[in-house]
């Protein structure tokens, strides 16, 4: 029995992260199989006299793929479950942030992943999006818009690292 449409998409998800942070140089940890809310987390490498190590700066992750979202206005609009955002609006400052990625897949699932001899193509990319903002009341979804520049990229999630970086020692007393 294969697995089910939301697994393939996940995988698919995971797959597009992995990449990212490959290229990217960091770290990438993905959760267990347990689910609280984050789905891994980016930990930058850095050398410490003659060794690599990880930071200790990581930047936590929500991922979700999707069919479901539209290109308007140059931002991607996205139902995202109420609950799931309020868990991540509801972080204090002093916590880790969660950066939301979101990997929009075409509406035809033969176009999500095409292998050939010389490539492999992932279609459509992976967006972030840090949510800022108050609970909602909302049953189901709450509407998000994410700016279409927000990219994720190796370059960004760079530089996703750098600002989360800063953020925790401009809180260092």
């Amino acid at each position: 029995m294969p697995i089910t449409i939301q697994h393939v998409q996940e995988s698919l998800c995971r797959a597009h992260i992995q990449a990212i942070a490959g290229m990217a140089g960091v770290l990438y940890e993905p959760t267990s199989g347990f689910d609280y809310g984050v789905d891994g987390r980016f930990q930058p490498v850095v050398v410490r006299g003659t060794r690599h190590v990880a930071s200790g700066h990581p930047l936590e992750f929500q991922a979700k793929a999707s069919m479901d979202w539209e290109l308007r206005d140059q931002q991607i609009v996205y139902d995202l479950e109420a609950k799931t955002y309020n868990d991540m609006v509801s972080r204090s400052l002093a916590e880790t942030t969660l950066v939301l990625i979101l990997l929009c897949l075409p509406k035809a699932q033969a176009e999500w992943h095409a292998p050939t001899a010389t490539e492999t193509t992932l279609r459509h990319c992976c967006y972030w999006y840090i949510l800022r903002g108050e609970v909602t009341d909302n049953e189901a979804t709450k509407r998000i818009f994410i700016p279409c520049d927000n990219v994720l990229t190796p370059d960004s999630l760079t530089m996703l690292l750098t600002a989360e970086r800063a953020r925790r020692e401009g809180q260092t007393p």
